[in-house]
């Protein structure tokens, strides 16, 4: 199941299924998750289904959109990677289930791509 590990703005980690494509993050009610905050465009980025993976793609908002510290236009993901949207960090994680709360914080706050430990810890495959 893909999910994204959100850090929210009171310091904690939520989890949030991608069930549908596309899925839009963004300041909107309208959005599939919405992000409150100045630095987010109304639809900043969407997920679209390409094949069997999952792209990004920044919606020309005004802050971009960045994966692995990247600024990008639209790119395939990669379990594990890191996106930022303003500034909400959000850990991308396409195989798995639920995690505990205190390990979803642990993981979206580290910087960059996941390594592989900390991916096979989530019972997930690299």
């Amino acid at each position: 199941m893909t999910r994204l590990i959100v850090l929210q703005k009171n310091g904690s980690a939520r989890q949030v299924n991608v069930t549908n494509t596309p899925f839009v993050i963004g300041r909107a009610d309208s959005c599939d998750l919405v992000l409150d905050n100045p630095l987010v465009s109304r639809s900043h980025a969407v997920f679209e289904a390409m094949g069997a993976a999952l792209t990004i793609r920044d919606l020309q908002s005004h802050n971009g959109t960045y994966v692995n510290g990247e600024r990008i236009e639209s790119v395939v993901l990669g379990n594990g990677d890191e996106i930022k949207i303003g500034g909400y960090q959000i850990r991308f994680l396409s195989q798995g289930g639920p995690i505990a709360p205190a390990e979803a914080l642990r993981l979206v706050t580290v910087p960059g791509r996941l390594t592989d430990i900390d991916l096979q810890r989530l019972g997930a495959k690299p």
